[in-house]
């Protein structure tokens, strides 16, 4: 049996060669439905892409990089347990196209700056994928610089614009700390990621802007930055609780956060729900299982990474920043009654 060809391919399904060779190389030119008859015809006569052969003659690696961050602190369970379905809906995102994934990864920014010099440099990918984008960012104005191909997960303050999916952490904020105002409680604190991360500021505005729509000045002893993980949960609770006039209600920027603060609430003999409330505004879907239960606000994971791969063959195909970027608002998941303030102080 001849091997199969652009050109067989063309002859079967009736496109153009120019049209078959777009669709098998995941442009996004081509529409989804001819996409699937062109692949569909690829596989039914058994075509294969010769990549070395490709490669060479496209001067490309076919390859997407992702920085994976992980924490050199053994304490930190929780710490990038997310990753696996980031890269999971990534890697669905890619299927059908010739680009795989090189994961990489990186424990500081300084650590990442020289593995993307050397992705860069070395041409070990074509594109490159991250997280937690910080204020004056050097990653991106690298990347930008070198006019290198990326997506964040994550809005940054660059003047440049560039692709991005965030998931709306001011919102989400505002909306948390608007529903505790609406219930009654007027302490209440906000457990938030490193004050250099850009969803960090975007959340402390979000709740800011919601305290002063009650008429209520924003308190910096109730705000708790550190680490997103339950160990920081834990120190942030303790510390909230040495205030003469302690909270009644705690916002926090993710579920391990908000397992730290359950557990240090257990040890101290506080009830979560009576004592102080929590929510959570990063909801993973592990927290239904927490006790009790946090109301949390939810942005599923799975459409926010796949699109981070939908856009990143986006940009590598040329297509305006404008059409790469997006804001993910997220939804309630109502687990508690949150509710209203005691007029009591908390145990003491």
């Amino acid at each position: 049996m001849a091997r199969a060809t652009i050109k067989s391919i063309a002859k079967e399904t009736g496109y153009s060669v120019g049209t078959v060779s777009n669709a098998l190389r995941g442009a996004n030119s081509v529409k989804e439905e001819t996409r699937k008859d062109i692949q569909a015809a690829a596989t039914r006569l058994g075509y294969r892409v010769n990549m070395d052969g490709l490669k060479l003659r496209t001067n490309k690696s076919y390859r997407i990089a992702v920085l994976v961050s992980v924490s050199r602190e053994a304490g930190d369970e929780w710490e990038g347990v997310e990753f696996t379905r980031i890269l999971a809906g990534i890697s669905g995102a890619l299927q059908g196209s010739r680009y795989d994934l090189s994961v990489f990864h990186v424990t500081d920014i300084q650590d990442a700056m020289i593995v993307l010099a050397r992705i860069v440099q070395d041409g070990l990918a074509d594109g490159v994928i991250f997280s937690g984008t910080l204020h004056d960012d050097p990653r991106i104005a690298f990347l930008q610089r070198n006019g290198f191909p990326f997506v964040t997960l994550g809005m940054s303050d660059s003047k440049t614009p560039h692709a991005f999916v965030d998931f709306d952490s001011q919102a989400a904020a505002f909306d948390a700390t608007a529903r505790l105002l609406g219930l009654g409680h007027r302490r209440i604190a906000l457990v938030n990621p490193p004050a250099d991360l850009v969803y960090a500021t975007q959340r402390q505005d979000g709740y800011a802007q919601a305290l002063l729509a009650a008429k209520l000045s924003p308190d910096s002893d109730l705000i708790f930055n550190g680490p997103t993980t339950a160990r920081t949960g834990q120190r942030s609770f303790t510390a909230l609780m040495q205030l003469p006039d302690r909270p009644t209600a705690c916002i926090c920027a993710n579920e391990a956060l908000t397992l730290g603060v359950l557990s240090a609430a257990h040890a101290a003999g506080a009830q979560i729900g009576r004592d102080m409330v929590v929510i959570s505004t990063d909801d993973l879907q592990l927290s239904r299982y927490f006790v009790p239960p946090p109301s949390t606000y939810y942005v599923p994971i799975e459409e926010t990474s796949r699109l981070l791969g939908e856009f990143m063959l986006k940009v590598l195909d040329g297509d305006d920043p404008s059409e790469t970027q997006k804001k993910i608002r997220a939804t309630l998941n109502e687990r508690q009654p949150d509710t209203p303030a005691l007029k009591t102080a908390l145990m003491t």
